[in-house]
């Protein structure tokens, strides 16, 4: 009997073997070339459909085009060359083509998954033209948000604050199973959880990437304790709650807001960027910046075809809040149009940390005093009052990003336990404040439903936008309205795309590898 079995697992080692001498070279190559020409034919015509969804409320073909690329993402033919092929590459260009394809293909196997595409698209669509209600009304999240952060009525600001977050309980149903499904699927590719599958794939080890957080949450614990004790004697509060931070800074967030309207912020950022050396009145860039029903209410870069068409779209509002979105939008759209590489693959596939750092390295401008001072004409004792309110607010930011990166962490880890009280653990650990278990504003963070294991991206930006800054000042002295900045971002950063390692770029404009250090010196903690 044991004879006979060892008859047949040699067999079945065999044919196995014989299955995998099968993939040849040129196989891998055609289905690599293959992969590129549909992913770049089908990027164009869905960001051409999803612009429509974003600016006019609905899309004629999304449904169609997203079918047809789910249906090439999760090829399972296609997989296993991808699975077996690495091996026969050693060429630069193909080795790096192999990573980024296979990246896409692989997460792509979970979020094609039918049961997850059509959850996540339904919720996503619900998102983008909800409503809340406020005081029997139809407002926006825009209103609200401003709302409970600014109104000297402290009920009003939990009333606002409540609407603003309703949306989380509307969703909350359909966000605990995305975590399920995500999760479960991605077992079948043999990870344990989805977010160490996304995270494998986005060049961040996890080990380090929760020692970074563990690292952030011990260094900033006692200077926000310190802020939270501040904002109660400031507010003369026993207590303080999640609406009543924001208010504490409203003084100043208001000097400086009504430097702001609307009418100007365009303006501010093309000239801002002119003295940078980009004149983005001569780049590709359309913009649609008209306010009106049915429109998405957050700003968004659509690279259509870049470098050749980049979009952005955006409904604004009167403050600084609203032109460091737009600046940090059009960073994307700036960098789409300066990438300058022969393959689609390289200008469409950039690594998602390296896009937003290099979003936020435009957008750092707002943050300087020399820009607050001559580019937006802000008195001096208002700017010093305001970079001092920033730090601080700063401070509170990170401790919310920490929160909402360790909820989705843990969610992945294990889905099946009450995550609206798993969030409210989380929200005391890392904000300090009291817990309303009647509330649900995990699940109206949109990233965890459309963008699965994304948020980190955007503290992996500000490590990059600050360790790139010290370079900056290092060689040019100053930031806002030198020239040479503009060449520096162009030849060292944006110009290579998805091309090279993200690490490997950074280290390539910064002469050293990924450092913290930067962003905790800038932060002050």
């Amino acid at each position: 009997m044991r004879f006979i079995l060892l008859i047949i697992l040699i067999v079945a080692l065999l044919l196995n073997s014989c299955q995998e001498t099968q993939i040849t070279k040129e196989q891998v190559l055609t289905e690599l070339d293959s992969l590129e020409h549909k992913f770049e034919w089908l990027d164009y015509r869905i960001a051409q459909e999803q612009w429509d969804l974003y600016t006019k409320g609905y899309s004629d073909s999304l449904e169609f085009y997203t079918d047809l690329y789910n249906q090439t993402i999760s090829d399972k033919e296609m997989l296993n060359i991808l699975n077996l092929g690495k091996r026969f590459l050693d060429d630069e260009d193909n080795l790096r083509r192999y990573d980024i394809l296979y990246a896409s293909a692989l997460t792509g196997q979970v979020e094609t998954e039918k049961t997850i595409s059509i959850l996540r698209d339904s919720l996503n669509k619900y998102d983008i033209t909800y409503r809340p209600d406020f005081n029997g009304e139809k407002t926006t999240q825009s209103y609200l948000y401003d709302l409970y952060r600014t109104n000297e009525n402290r009920l009003i600001r939990e009333q606002s604050y409540r609407s603003w977050t309703q949306i989380g309980s509307e969703l909350a149903d359909g966000l605990e199973q995305l975590f399920r499904l995500r999760n479960q699927q991605a077992r079948t590719l043999g990870y344990n959880n989805n977010f160490a599958l996304a995270l494998s794939q986005m060049e961040v080890d996890q080990p380090t990437y929760l020692k970074l957080l563990d690292l952030l949450d011990s260094l900033s614990q006692d200077t926000y304790q310190s802020i939270l004790k501040d904002v109660r004697s400031k507010l003369r509060y026993d207590d303080i709650e999640i609406w009543d931070i924001a208010y504490a800074y409203k003084d100043i967030n208001r000097k400086i807001d009504s430097y702001f309207p609307v009418d100007i912020q365009l303006n501010l950022v093309k000239s801002s960027l002119n003295k940078l050396g980009y004149d983005i009145d001569k780049l590709p860039i359309y913009f649609d910046l008209e306010s009106r029903e049915g429109k998405s209410q957050f700003a968004y870069a659509f690279p259509i075809k870049p470098p050749y068409d980049v979009r952005v779209m955006a409904n604004l509002t009167n403050g600084l809040y609203s032109t460091r979105v737009l600046m940090h939008e059009v960073g994307h759209a700036l960098h789409a149009t300066q990438i300058s590489q022969d393959r689609a693959l390289y200008t469409n596939s950039i690594a998602s940390a390296w896009g937003e750092g290099m979003a936020q390295l435009i957008a750092a401008q707002c943050d300087e005093k020399d820009w607050l001072l001559k580019e937006a004409n802000i008195p001096a004792a208002v700017v010093d009052e305001f970079i001092q309110a920033k730090k601080e607010q700063d401070i509170i930011y990170l401790r919310t990003t920490l929160c909402r990166l360790m909820f989705e962490y843990e969610a992945y880890k294990n889905p099946n336990r009450d995550l609206n009280k798993l969030y409210w653990d989380m929200f005391e650990e890392y904000m300090f404040l009291p817990r309303h278990e009647d509330l649900k504003p995990w699940a109206g963070i949109i990233h965890y439903i459309t963008h699965p294991v994304y948020l980190q991206n955007y503290l992996y930006a500000d490590i990059i936008t600050a360790q790139s800054l010290n370079t900056i000042k290092r060689l040019y002295d100053h930031y806002y309205g030198n020239n040479l900045v503009g060449s520096f971002l162009t030849q060292n950063y944006f110009r290579f795309g998805s091309r090279y390692l993200w690490h490997e770029m950074l280290k390539r404009g910064t002469d050293e590898d990924l450092n913290p250090n930067y962003l905790i010196e800038r932060l002050g903690i």
